[in-house]
Parts: structure tokens; sequence; C-alpha cells
């Protein structure tokens, strides 16, 4: 060691010798310096202070390497002790912890059970009491106190008075205040309802260790606001406690790493004292009088109530509680410090060589430098004039991006205490020039809460510590209260006279900064709500970015996500994924910002949940899409009622085709009865010329003519008319009977036939009934149902007969019943008119009801008209309408579709 420091001193001064001789020669009197004087000094000076610099490098490797050694043998020697008492301290403090998560787990559970029963009162007392004020509302609370073993308070806030649980009130009353009047009550109240919806709220009393846990919420009715809260049980903290850490004790022991023991200090009594999981009294193992450290302990707490210091790495105590929780070690250890020495000792020769390597490179390469050092200089002149005229455009160049920059620039002069602001500064901050004049000035209108870090931040630049200030503030501006502002200078110091003076630059980032504590404040919101926020990488499978906790909800872990367990697609039930993705493909593809999906998804538990996502596209400065964020929200209640209510339709569908089924045989029988009245009128004039031919041969025969005269031609003649008479009225059967029979599949009619052949049933009751028929059809070739046309036809044809006949029994006038047909492009329009009279506006808009008529039972039915508008708009997918026309005449309107091939 001597020896190395004679050898360090003596290269020392034979360079330092030559360094003074160098730095002594001889100046030009015009101080400046020749390039031949500079190039002396780039060849000589280099090479001299890389050695000095090895040298001193060697040295100072040696100190440090030395300090070094002895740093690492101290540190062996505090690492030995210190893994004695830091690694047990905090294995003491994390067992703590454990206690203490424990008892929150505890309390947690409580909490949860109470939210459950304020909000199963909160929808019994909202969906079946519609006053609470009266006692069918006590009668609920004290049966369900008394069912679900809970306490209940319900109180009105508009006047604070306690329709229920007045003695929880003034139990809480008395805990805070002593005092139960109704002051203190009325205040204890005022401060639930403060806290608003959702409030959960710890009653303890710390001299008994009792806790009583509430919580609250909002019951909304129309005479007011009331409060609706549940109480737990007195829940002992310190007997939780307790037993919590002889449990832990218990787990902890089983592994035999140390060794933990407790005492409580208010029944005297220890827990694994001696290395077993029993309890000890504390007066029979004094009377061991040991000086190991646990009896020390243990006789120190039994004496005083306080902690002592010399304990307090190797014991915890609760003065709350009266509770102490220590551990043991061992202080003896041997050090071996053999390898480090020997480490250090190879270590300083290698770094000693590879300094000296290094050095003679730098010397050479030192020698080829200074050879083309004269060209450089050469050079020199003619490149600062190129960099002086650079500069001087770069120059210009700022000047000009400054003034048209949108940041506010600002100038102190911390010599003067005065401040400059630019115009864009001003417009920033509302203020006009002169209203801020001084340092101070702005300084004062900082926020409050910011102007620590702004002035620490100032304290740093002038102790020489930072040039730089970039700092984000709150700024008052005139107008707009406060306003956070990013500012970025650097101090500049005048090296003659010292002078400081700090250019500054100011942005507005007020809007950047609400907004994202606007999307903080969001993502708080949900964080432990229904609704899961997601943030998902643009991969094959969605791997997850970011999930809310409130996914805790489907029994998963934000964890499970983070650590890339699961991704979003796990969550989805398999035979749905592909909706995701076409739904997802689709936005990207059609370059929409957002897309959403509706899908079952499947819980922990293995259960089929209904999801709706709203989801949206993010992308990069290029437009790759990188990430999807959106959010996830439960609707298994909204499908399962969808369910409930679809199958409660198709019951109401099957029972409605009942009734139908039932309707038309009703019409059937209708229409049979008006088919034998038309019957009937047909038959009429053929049996009377039947009649009256009998008659006539009757007469003959009595009479003798045929006798005496026989013609055989005569007989014949009225033979054939009574067989003719005969005839037509079998066909009047036939054309009757397939008029009421149904179609069973679609075929091309003439719409005239159809008309003509409707007409002709009542054709002979008009000719009675002196209605005159007016006809302007337009034929037409229709597919479609025709006996079906014909029987809503005819149905229409009655209703206007019977109108007319209605209105003769008033009044005499030419009755008609018009019928005329258009073509109007795709489809085919039939009007049936008749001046029967306006149907009244109540009567016209249920005319086409069942079982509506205005006609009496024996008359009329009611399921004609709906009959009608069944067939047309259900078998030919067609309108009918009726109105009101003039002359005191009503217009029904068929529209009925050509081209019934397209439609099924």
């Amino acid at each position: 060691m001597k020896q190395f420091y004679n050898t360090f001193f003596t290269f020392i001064y034979f360079f330092t010798n030559i360094l003074l001789l160098l730095l002594m020669v001889k100046k030009q009197k015009s101080r400046t310096y020749t390039l031949e004087y500079i190039e002396k000094i780039f060849r000589v000076i280099p090479i001299t202070f890389i050695l000095i610099l090895s040298m001193v490098s060697i040295f100072v490797a040696f100190i440090i390497l030395e300090s070094k050694q002895k740093r690492d043998i101290d540190l062996l020697q505090q690492k030995e002790l210190l893994n004695n008492q830091f690694y047990k301290k905090e294995k003491l403090a994390n067992f703590s912890n454990i206690v203490k998560n424990a008892v929150n787990e505890e309390l947690s559970s409580v909490n949860k059970v109470l939210q459950e029963h304020t909000y199963k009162v909160i929808g019994s007392l909202n969906n079946g009491f519609s006053n609470l004020e009266n006692d069918n509302t006590i009668k609920f609370l004290e049966k369900y106190e008394y069912e679900n073993n809970i306490k209940i308070v319900l109180f009105k806030k508009s006047n604070l008075e306690v329709l229920y649980g007045d003695d929880k009130v003034d139990y809480l009353s008395k805990l805070i205040f002593g005092k139960k009047n109704k002051t203190y009550k009325d205040i204890v109240l005022q401060y639930i309802y403060s806290q608003g919806r959702y409030n959960l709220q710890e009653w303890k009393n710390n001299l008994t260790g009792v806790l009583k846990l509430s919580f609250f919420d909002i019951l909304e009715k129309k005479d007011g606001t009331y409060y609706v809260g549940a109480f737990s049980r007195d829940e002992n903290i310190r007997l939780i406690t307790r037993s919590i850490i002889i449990d832990e004790i218990d787990k902890l022991n089983k592994s035999n790493d140390y060794n933990i023991w407790f005492y409580d200090l208010l029944t005297k009594s220890t827990y694994n004292f001696e290395n077993e999981n029993l309890y000890a009294h504390v007066p029979t193992l004094l009377s061991k009088k040991s000086n190991s450290y646990k009896y020390k302990v243990l006789k120190h707490f039994d004496e005083n109530e306080e902690m002592n210091k010399d304990f307090l790495n190797r014991t915890l105590y609760n003065s709350k509680y009266k509770f102490a929780i220590s551990i043991d070690y061992n202080k003896n250890f041997n050090l071996n410090t053999t390898k480090i020495k020997q480490k250090y000792h190879s270590f300083f020769k290698t770094v000693t060589i590879y300094i000296l390597i290094f050095t003679l490179v730098i010397i050479i390469a030192s020698l080829l430098f200074s050879r083309f050092t004269k060209k450089i200089l050469d050079r020199y002149n003619n490149e600062l004039e190129d960099k002086t005229k650079s500069l001087t455009h770069w120059k210009n160049r700022f000047e000009l991006a400054i003034i048209a920059s949108n940041d506010g620039l600002w100038d102190i002069d911390f010599e003067t205490n005065k401040i400059y602001f630019s115009n864009k500064w001003l417009e920033i901050s509302g203020y006009k020039r002169g209203e801020i004049v001084s340092f101070s000035d702005w300084f004062n209108l900082i926020y409050k809460d910011d102007k620590n870090d702004v002035e620490l931040l100032f304290e740093q630049i002038f102790a020489g510590k930072q040039n730089d200030f970039m700092c984000e503030y709150r700024l008052k501006t005139k107008n707009d209260g406060f306003k956070w502002i990013l500012a970025r200078g650097r101090l500049f110091i005048d090296k003659d006279t010292g002078h400081k003076r700090m250019l500054m630059m100011s942005m507005d980032i007020d809007k950047d900064k609400r907004l994202k504590k606007e999307l903080l404040d969001v993502e708080l919101l949900v964080e432990d709500g229904k609704i899961v926020l997601f943030k998902l990488f643009n991969d094959e499978n969605l791997s997850v970015k970011y999930i809310s906790n409130a996914i805790k909800n489907y029994g998963y872990s934000k964890k499970l996500f983070e650590n890339r367990e699961m991704n979003f697609l796990d969550l989805i039930y398999k035979e749905d994924i592909n909706i995701i993705k076409v739904a997802m493909n689709a936005a990207l593809s059609q370059n929409l910002e957002d897309f959403t999906f509706v899908c079952r998804a499947l819980n922990a538990s293995n259960e089929i949940r209904w999801i709706s996502c709203r989801t949206l596209v993010l992308k990069d400065h290029s437009g790759n899409v990188v990430n999807f964020y959106g959010y996830i929200n439960d609707i298994t209640k909204i499908k399962l009622s969808e369910q409930d209510l679809k199958i409660k339709v198709e019951e109401e569908l099957s029972k409605n085709r009942e009734k139908d089924r039932i309707l038309i045989q009703q019409s059937k029988l209708a229409a049979m009865g008006e088919m034998l009245g038309n019957i009937a009128h047909q038959w009429r004039q053929p049996l009377n010329n039947v009649s009256l031919f009998l008659q006539f041969i009757k007469d003959n025969y009595k009479n003798g003519h045929l006798k005496e005269n026989p013609n055989e031609a005569m007989v014949n003649k009225y033979f054939d008319k009574s067989f003719t008479q005969i005839q037509y009225m079998s066909q009047t059967i036939d054309d009757f009977r397939n008029f009421y029979k149904p179609s069973k599949q679609k075929e091309y009619f003439s719409i005239k036939s159809a008309i003509s052949s409707s007409l002709e049933i009542i054709k002979a009751q008009l000719k009675v009934e002196d209605i005159e028929l007016i006809l302007e059809i337009e034929d037409k070739e229709f597919l479609g149902f025709e006996n079906e046309l014909k029987q809503s036809l005819l149905n229409i044809f009655s209703n206007a007969q019977d109108a007319i006949k209605q209105k003769r029994e008033k009044e005499k006038f030419d009755a008609f019943i018009k019928i005329e047909t258009q073509l109007n492009k795709d489809f085919l329009e039939i009007f049936i008119k008749n001046n029967g009279g306006k149907i009244d506006e109540e009567t016209i808009s249920r005319i086409f009801e069942p079982y509506f008529t205005t006609k009496f039972e024996s008359q009329g039915t009611g399921i004609g008209l709906y009959m009608t508008k069944s067939i047309i708009e259900t078998n030919m997918h067609g309108t009918i309408t009726v109105k009101n026309i003039e002359n005191d005449s009503v217009s029904f309107k068929i529209k009925l579709p050509l081209n019934m091939e397209k439609i099924r």
C-alpha cells in the first residue's frame, strides 16, 4: 500500500511540472492564439492530461475498491443481523396485515347482508305501500325484523320523523353524544341523510369495543323522501380480532419457520408462549423467573400498559384492545470475509490493467488526432462563417415560431421583480396589460394546493440543482375561475453581473385535464358497479388490456384477465362467438366508429347470462385498429321476460284462433239462414209457375178436354215448361252450395264473374225491393280464393240492402247499389257504394269489430263484416276500408294485390 502511494505521487509531480511549463508559453500581446500554437497545445496537453488521468483513475479505483470491500464486510455483518431482525419484523408485520384483512372481511360480509336487507325492505315498501305513515308499515317491519333477525329504521327526511326504529336512533344518540333527547336524535338523522345514497356507517363504542354497522338508502314516494336502513347486531371487534389472531398463529406454526406468541393483557393469558398451541396463565409463567427475551416482554407488559422501544423490532402492541404479539429470533452468527477480500484484490489488478491499456489506446488516438487537427483548423474560419449564417437563419425562424405558436410567452426579471407577458398569455388568462406587473402578483394567482410544488421547483432552480422549469398548475383567471396551465422555462444568468432572468412559455391544458378527469371519474364510477368496462387488444382471441372490478359479478377476478389466464372470448358462449366476430368484422370493413352485439356469456359457475355490449373502435395515428373499448351490460332478466312474453303471446294467439273458429262457424250459420231466405225468394216464382201448369192440366182433365180431344203436343209443352222451372230450382241449389264451399287453393277467376255470381243470389230480392244495381266493372283475371271473395262481397251487399230498408222505413227515395272496379298499378280496387244513409262517427270506427251490430239481435249477429275484413286481409292479403261520401251515401273500398304469386 505504501509503495503504491509513493509511485502515484511521483507521477503526479512529474506531469504537473510539464503542464506548468506548457501553460507558461509566451502568448501574443493581443491575447490571440495562432494556429501553430493551437496545434502544439492539441499535441502535448492531451497526452499529459491522459497520463495524469490514468494515474488518478488507478488511485480512485483503489480507494473505491478498498471502500467497497470494507462496506461489503460491514453489509455482510448487518445482513446476518438483519436476517434475524428485519425478516422476522416483516413477517410479524405481514401477520398483522393478515389479521387486519381477516377482520375487514368479517365486517364486509356483515355489510353485504345489511345492503341486501335494506334493498328488500325498500322494494317491498315501494311496491306494496302507497302510504308509509300507518300501522301496516309498522306491522310489516316488525314481521320482517322477527323473520330475518335484523334491525330496521325508517324515517322521513322532511320532518325527521322516525316512523319505525326509534330505539335504534336513541342508541346512536346516546353512543355519540351521551344523551338521547330529540335535538341529538335529529342531528343523528341529519347526519345519515347528509351522506346521500348507499350510506354505509360504523357506530363504535371505543370503551367496550362494541361495533354496530348500518346501511341506509333512499326511498322516493309521492308524499316525500324516506330513508330506510338496516342495523347489524352488536359486533365485539376485540373478540373477533383475538379469535382471528389465534387461528392465524395455528396456521403459521405448522411451517416451523418461526414462532409467534400472543398475550392478552386483560385476561392475563398467553397463547403459544412455549411454542405449543396452548393457553398459559401469566402469573404461572412469571413464577419461573427466566431471563429470556420472552419473559422480559411478558414481565414488562404485566407491569406496564405502554410499548417499550426496545421491543419495537419484535413486538406489536395494540393499546386499544390490550393485545401484544411477539416473535423470537437468534442473534448468534459467524462471518467469513476471505472470499470478499480475494474478490476485491483480483478486481483491483484487473481494473489497473484495463486503465493502462485504455491509456495507451487514448495516447495513440491522440497522436493520430493531432495530425488532422491542422486541416480542421484550416477549415475552421469557412465553417464558422457558414454556421453563423445558419444560426442567424434559425434564429429568425425561431422568432417566427414563437409568434405563431399558441403558447403564452412571459419573462421574469428577478433583479427588479418585474414580469412581462405576451398578448397570447394575457388572452389565456383574461387579464389586461398592467394588471399583473410583478412576480408576486403572478404567484398569488396560483391555486393554493399547487403553490408548494411551484415554489419548490423555483428553489431547486435558484439552488443550481436544475436549470429548466416545467410544471402543471392551476392559475386563477379573470373571468373563468381557475384554469390548468403547463409552464416551461429556463433560467438565464449573466456571467458578468450574475443578473437572473427566466424565460417562460405557458400552454392552456385546461380542457385536456378536465377531460382526463371526467374519463377517470367514469372508470371509477363503474369500477365496482354492475356494468363491466373493458379494453381489448385487436388480436385473434381479443386478449384483455383492462377490465373493471365489476367482472366479479360474473364470478371472475381482474387478475385472471390481467395475467392473460383468460381472454374476452373465454367469457362468451361458444355458439355465440361468431356473433361477436361478425359484428366486429362488419364494423372494421365499413370503417365504423362503434358496434353493438347481444349474445350469451358464461359465468364462473358455468351459468348462461345474456349480455349486451357497445364497443368503440380505437385507432392509432396510422389508422390501424389497436384496441376495442366498451362495456358489458347484463340483460338476462330482460331476455327471460321476453321469453315469458313470447309464451303468453302464443297462448293468446291460440285462444284467438279458437275464437275465430267459433266466429267462422257462427258466420256460416248466419249465412246459411240468409241463404235459405234467398233460396225462398228464388224458388217462389218457379213454384207458382209449376203450380199453375199442374192446375191447368188438372182442370182440363176434369172438364174432359183431354179425353175428348187428346192433345199430346199441349201436354208435352206444359211438361217441358214445368221441367224447365224445376231444373232452374235445382241449379239455384247448386249455385248456393258452391257459393259457400271454401276454396282450398288459389285459382285464376274472372272478377266480373265473381261479382255477378254474388249479385245473382240477392238479385231477386233487390228487384222486389226496387233497388237499382249500377255496374261499372273492368274485367280482370285474378289469382286467389274465389268463393272467399264472393262471400265477402255478399256480406257487404246484404248490409247495403239492410241499410236501404231501414232508411225507407223513414222516407221514400230512389235506392241504388253501385259496384265499380279500377286497376291501379299492382292493385285491383273494388268500390261498393249505396245511398242507405251515412254511418255516424262512433259506429264507423267499430264497424269491423266482432259482435258489433246496430241491428236487433233477431236481425244480425255482428260478425259478417268482421269475417269480411278477416278474409280480405288474412286470406287475400288486401285491405278494406269504409267512409261516408256525398249524397248521404257510404263507400266500401277493397284493395287486392295483383301479384298474388309472390305472396305465400
